[in-house]
């Protein structure tokens, strides 16, 4: 493996014993093809060429010739195949930039998301794949100008169930090293998917209100990424006098308001919206009653 080391059992290395003792061996290596690289080995057994840092012209045919004092000359052939690792993969987006943030999008939902995985060399030649999540969606490749291989990957119309999947692209020629990869999280604007308004608990089951009375009247919504925008109106008149919470994936809104005998039978409306996204706003709304607690005195 490029850049790794490797053993082989014998090599064009000189290694010789000859009246000496094993510990006491001449080492010799060619500077022109392993140098100082190379180091043999003889314990543990069986003895073996130690060669550090392969590089791609070591790839060929190497014949080790043993010669023993009272017995033939025996030799063997190896055959050395180098495996050069890939680059590490790049993504584009749609339009041909590369996205060197570990992020995706942000997108809106019903989105066609278009990622095309470039990666550069390897020998023997990589295979390129997408995985979301962990599970294998593209294993289909193709050849770019030079030594590019490219796999186009096409996501359509995403959903809210894709927030936060994990988009990520490997390219692999060997098992003896990891696949080089790249990573990259989908992130989405999310539309509310619910808006509630909550009555006040002094209001009770006939949902009066009283005249010249002080309410705080609070409105949630959840669903939206980034949290929903809150808007209250009575009637057509947007309402400025609001507080705001968030809780988790709740947005609640509180709105405090001193009804008067003009506004009985006005609707108090509750809006949510998300100002990334395109979809419609959600409002509910909640036509309020009100009475006069005045005693009106009859003079005769």
């Amino acid at each position: 493996m490029f850049g790794r080391s490797f053993y082989l059992f014998s090599s064009v290395f000189g290694f010789d014993v000859r009246g000496k003792h094993l510990s006491e061996a001449r080492h010799w290596s060619a500077p022109e093809v392993f140098g100082p690289r190379a180091h043999f080995s003889t314990s543990p057994p069986p003895a073996a060429l130690l060669v550090r840092d392969v590089k791609r012209r070591d790839e060929g045919v190497y014949r080790c010739r043993v010669d023993f004092r009272n017995t033939q000359t025996t030799s063997f052939r190896y055959n050395l195949t180098v495996v050069v690792p890939p680059e590490k993969p790049v993504v584009v987006d749609r339009w041909g930039r590369v996205i060197n943030t570990t992020t995706l999008g942000p997108h809106e939902e019903g989105d066609d998301v278009l990622l095309t995985c470039r990666v550069l060399g390897g020998r023997p030649e990589p295979s390129v794949r997408w995985l979301v999540n962990g599970v294998l969606v593209d294993e289909e490749y193709e050849h770019n100008t030079g030594d590019v291989i490219e796999n186009r990957l096409l996501w359509p119309a995403i959903r809210r169930a894709d927030y936060a999947a994990v988009f990520t692209c490997q390219a692999a020629n060997s098992h003896l090293v990891p696949p080089k990869e790249v990573s990259l999280v989908l992130d989405m604007f999310l539309r509310p998917l619910t808006v509630e308004i909550k009555k006040p608990a002094e209001v009770g089951e006939g949902g009066v209100l009283t005249a010249e009375r002080r309410y705080e009247v609070a409105c949630e919504s959840a669903g939206s990424r980034p949290p929903a925008v809150i808007t209250w109106y009575k009637g057509k008149r947007q309402l400025k006098r609001i507080t705001e919470e968030l809780r988790d994936n709740l947005t609640v809104s509180v709105m405090s308001f001193v009804p008067t005998m003009d506004d009985d039978g006005k609707p108090l409306t509750c809006r949510a919206e998300n100002p990334n996204v395109t979809a419609l706003a959600l409002d509910t709304s909640w036509t309020i009653s009100v009475v006069c607690t005045h005693t009106i005195i009859h003079i005769l």
